[in-house]
């Protein structure tokens, strides 16, 4: 006999576990196998992302993100001990700033969050190979003491790094290079005097015959003095370190200190390492029943944070679309847009970071830019499972494959307080958005109301729906005895309209990962479902 599941993810890292908890929240069958006899304890990955963010809100762990970072503020460059570039972390306007956030946090709160919705990480199991058999993968398992076991799966999902046993056994090429230059990374406490929540770059030119490098610190929740210290090596220390070694405390300051403000002290070091960089990304995020995600699909330059961010929004991606799978409503269409979606932007954040890495190690410094929050991320314009009706909208305007931007003042009978849209959004749910700004003979509001059951009985309890009303039509009108169908918002501070170029009648269909899917001029039960059959591959 052997064990069955519907989706099996191999590794237990941030991607592994989130696309795990998003599972299990809507009531998917999962397991996950991780190599390690336990969770490991290393800072590795640090920067989480506004739109990162936006995601933990989505699985109800943002607070605990954030009560376990330190929000960054800014960007300063020392040049051979001088200062000579600072600039501040944009935040107005953003629904998150830039955190820094461990990554063995981000993956005790995501663990903690699988565990809550009933599942768990099955440590010290390997994957050894899989056969894909029709409609089902027999996968064997091999833990620690080398006993052998088989869990058979629908769908198989790599979240195994780099080295990803799944993209290897696929033949899956994984192109791009390595760079020749050698980084040394510790985790330490720095005794300096310089403003913590800030990142640092320290530059220096080598006139003295040692050579140029630079060293990057970027703080770290713990202690109020403990940093991430990053550095390209230079040719002789280089030599005398192998990769993926552990350098002791008195190598580390020995290395760090003279590139270092004057004066700082080192102590109280966590783990430190040895390694390369590489730019990467698979030729193929899936095949058939198969599929990659985060270090398994791509790896690229630290630059900007944006690694383990961009892997965890693979696994969102991934998630709704393997949940409508699984529950029988969706075909190989929806799945196959996986690879559409989310493999040009993980070639563009390799392109991207690699350009970044460059820019660093000829000229030591890089500014922060709006394109490291992830807000800007979608799919407009190159996703087959996307499709927009309003043919005469201003290119400005969010459209389908965009993220749904926020709007705030939103009211609704009886909750004194307002409301903003994405707190209606998202949580595995596909939302249907409608605004009526007049409606003199109902029959937008009839429209809507149908579209509502219409969609509700096409997609169960995956299915959500919010009605905007301007504030001139919901004082017209009373909406105190709204269906229980639906959700009935009024647009008071018309944010809604301004962020959408709302007009009357409109209707836009939300993603449970919060991008657009469908947009229309009128909310049509007959349009909107040609399109989810379409997505849903059931046509």
């Amino acid at each position: 006999m052997f064990a069955t599941t519907d989706v099996l993810i191999a590794g237990a890292g941030p991607v592994g576990l989130m696309l795990a908890a998003e599972l299990r929240r809507d009531g998917v069958n999962v397991r996950v196998i991780d190599a390690h006899d336990e969770r490991v304890f290393f800072v590795k990955a640090l920067g989480v992302t506004a739109r990162t963010l936006e995601l933990f809100v989505d699985l109800g762990i943002a607070r605990e993100a954030i009560d376990a970072g330190v929000w960054l503020t800014g960007a300063d460059t020392f040049q051979d001990g001088a200062p000579a570039f600072s600039a501040e972390i944009a935040r107005r306007g953003l629904p998150y700033g830039a955190l820094s956030l461990a990554q063995f946090e981000t993956e005790r709160i995501l663990e903690a969050a699988l565990a809550r919705n009933g599942g768990h990480v099955e440590y010290g199991a390997t994957l050894a190979d899989f056969i894909e058999s029709g409609d089902y993968i027999d996968a064997r398992i091999q833990d620690a003491c080398g006993k052998d076991r088989t869990i058979r799966c629908r769908w198989l999902v790599g979240c195994d790094g780099a080295r990803s046993t799944v993209r290897r056994h696929l033949n899956i090429a994984f192109e791009g290079d390595q760079y020749p230059q050698t980084f040394m990374l510790a985790d330490v406490d720095v005794e300096w005097n310089l403003p913590r929540g800030r990142m640092y770059r320290f530059n220096v030119s080598g006139e003295g015959g040692s050579g140029p490098t630079t060293l990057a610190a970027l703080p770290v929740r713990g202690s109020a003095r403990r940093y991430r210290l990053s550095m390209v090596l230079l040719p002789d220390d280089a030599t005398r370190h192998t990769l993926n070694s552990t350098p002791d405390f008195d190598e580390i300051s020995r290395i760090m200190l003279p590139i270092l403000p004057k004066g700082t002290r080192l102590s109280s070091m966590r783990w430190s390492s040895v390694y390369r960089v590489s730019h990467r990304i698979a030729q193929h995020y899936s095949r058939a029943r198969v599929f990659l995600a985060g270090d398994a699909a791509h790896i690229h330059p630290p630059v900007g944070g944006q690694g383990m961010n961009t892997g965890l929004q693979d696994a969102h991606n991934l998630a709704w679309k393997l949940t409508l799978a699984s529950r029988g409503l969706a075909r190989e269409t929806l799945l196959d847009s996986y690879e559409s979606e989310r493999r040009p932007v993980g070639l563009d954040v390799v392109e991207s970071t690699s350009r970044a890495l460059n820019t660093v190690l000829a000229h030591g410094e890089i500014k922060p830019a709006m394109r490291e929050t992830q807000l800007l991320v979608g799919y407009r314009g190159s996703s087959p499972i996307v499709a927009d009706e309003c043919i005469d909208m201003a290119a400005e305007w969010p459209a389908p494959g965009d993220r749904a931007p926020q709007a705030g003042g939103l009211v609704e009978a009886f909750i004194g307080h307002a409301q903003r849209l994405h707190d209606h959004l998202g949580r595995g749910r596909h939302t249907l958005v409608a605004y009526i700004d007049g409606d003199a003979d109902g029959a937008r509001l009839a429209a809507f109301a149908s579209a509502v059951d219409a969609w509700r009985d096409a997609l169960g309890t995956a299915a959500s729906a919010v009605l905007i009303v301007s504030a001139h039509y919901a004082s017209a009108a009373s909406f105190e005895a709204a269906p229980e169908a639906y959700r009935c918002l009024s647009d008071e501070a018309g944010a809604f309209a301004s962020a959408y170029g709302a007009r009357n009648g409109m209707a836009w269909a939300v993603r449970p990962d919060g991008h657009i899917g469908f947009r229309s001029a009128a909310c049509a039960s007959q349009t909107l479902l040609a399109w989810l059959e379409r997505v849903l591959g059931q046509r």
